[in-house]
């Protein structure tokens, strides 16, 4: 089961009110492709605070976040991924994992989610990085 918040809009809330589910992978692209992003975008295009709108998946225990946010142009759409992990690096210090990816192919989104639902987070990085688009570690 993926965990998701609803759209974010603008900076990172605490509020968890809004957390949802859904089963796996294909229902997480379901859920995407149902979010009406022209006018999401659009909103969004008039103020720009904060990141991008997305639909955000959670692993609080794996201390990371997957943001999916739809880019609907009418020449190329695509899918913008952006993921954070945190992680030990040490006995008081941390790392944190940060990539964004475009990713122009549904089926490299349904891989993406797959590797993310199974919490194959080398995997999905490695993925995120074969893009070469936006890569802080």
């Amino acid at each position: 089961m993926l965990r998701y918040t609803t759209i974010q809009f603008g900076l990172p809330s605490t509020d968890t009110a809004d957390i949802g589910h859904v089963d796996n992978a294909e229902a997480a692209i379901t859920l995407i492709r149902s979010v009406d992003w022209r006018n999401v975008m659009s909103a969004w295009h008039e103020t720009q605070e904060g990141p991008l709108p997305a639909i955000v998946f959670q692993a609080p225990a794996a201390k990371a976040e997957l943001r999916v946010s739809h880019v609907p142009m009418d020449a190329a759409p695509y899918d913008q991924l952006h993921f954070v992990q945190i992680e030990k690096a040490g006995w008081l210090r941390s790392r944190k994992i940060t990539i964004t990816a475009e990713v122009h192919s549904q089926s490299l989104l349904a891989q993406c989610l797959a590797e993310w639902e199974s919490g194959r987070w080398e995997s999905l990085v490695q993925l995120l990085r074969d893009q070469g688009v936006n890569v802080l570690d």
